[in-house]
């Protein structure tokens, strides 16, 4: 059954990032509109799908598991980031390059990928985990994610203030709110819900307009794309499985944990690329193929997580 949501959500994804890229084809979607769609989303549309997502109750059962998995998360977000610094410093990369390649390593597609994969195999608790598992992932796109796309060269020129970003306000929000557990009147949930939704589909479309540019012989010979699958997809969610199986964790715990860093790249980097002048054909094709890849290698740490 599992397996089965996760072709339909990826086959799903595809269907729009091919609609995405016959647009720009067309010239329905052109360069100066991407990268609109591009600002609205993440000045927008994401903001409001942060703090629509921190609006939940979690009840006095669940605190135990929601204390630690957040410990967890927090670790392994803090693990992954150095590693992939330090696999960064191997390589002679661009400032660009080295940008895309460590944001496609680090962050994962664990909203609209992760959501049905959890919410199926664990359909009682797994939504609040994935719920928080997402609040760390907006947490850290927002700060280090940011952090990358807009440093210098020269580092001596970062612009701090590039931190206190739309995305860090609606955190913040967010927090006072799940803390507080005031709900705001219904027209305001509402409003944010729908703006939130429409982050997926546009997501999608931006990540085909920019795939017209990519030369698909290239895509599938690709050295770096080739190891960011296979970093993203089996190295790193096999390390997690490995170190968290000195622990004496609630198998619910262990398995969402492995399962989402599993999940394929983000598509926020494309959204990022775009809005910062980042390598954003780069990272079309980043998101491309490690959701292309996953069809495979998701089914395979399901297995993994239950037989093991």
């Amino acid at each position: 059954m599992a397996y089965g949501v996760v072709v339909s959500q990826i086959l799903s994804l595809f269907m729009l990032i091919f609609l995405g890229f016959i647009l720009r084809k067309k010239n329905f979607i052109n360069e100066k509109l991407n990268k609109g769609l591009s600002n609205l989303l993440v000045d927008i549309a994401l903001p409001a799908l942060i703090i629509s997502s921190m609006i939940v109750e979690i009840n006095n059962e669940l605190i135990n598991y929601v204390k630690i998995f957040t410990i967890i998360t927090a670790v392994i977000y803090l693990i992954i980031i150095v590693l992939t610094e330090l696999i960064g410093r191997i390589f002679n990369f661009s400032l660009s390059e080295d940008t895309v390649f460590k944001f496609l390593l680090i962050f994962g597609n664990v909203g609209y990928m992760g959501i049905p994969v959890i919410t199926t195999l664990f359909p009682e608790n797994g939504i609040i985990l994935n719920v928080i598992k997402i609040i760390f992932y907006n947490i850290f796109v927002w700060t280090y994610g940011v952090y990358l796309f807009t440093r210098k060269e020269d580092k001596s020129k970062f612009e701090y203030s590039n931190i206190l970003n739309n995305g860090v306000i609606a955190i913040i929000i967010g927090f006072i709110l799940l803390f507080t557990g005031y709900k705001p009147p219904g027209f305001i949930t509402g409003s944010l819900e729908m703006l939130g939704d429409i982050t997926f589909p546009i997501s999608m479309l931006v990540i085909g307009s920019a795939l017209v540019a990519v030369d698909f012989k290239h895509l599938f010979t690709n050295k770096y794309l080739i190891l960011i699958g296979l970093m993203k997809l089996i190295i790193y969610p096999l390390i997690v499985l490995i170190a968290l199986s000195f622990f004496d964790l609630e198998p619910i715990i262990y398995q969402i944990s492995v399962l989402l860093v599993a999940m394929p790249s983000g598509a926020q980097i494309v959204l990022f690329a775009e809005k910062f002048n980042g390598d954003h054909i780069f990272a079309a094709e980043g998101v491309f193929i490690t959701t292309l890849l996953s069809v495979f290698t998701i089914p395979l740490f399901i297995y993994l997580i239950t037989f093991i």
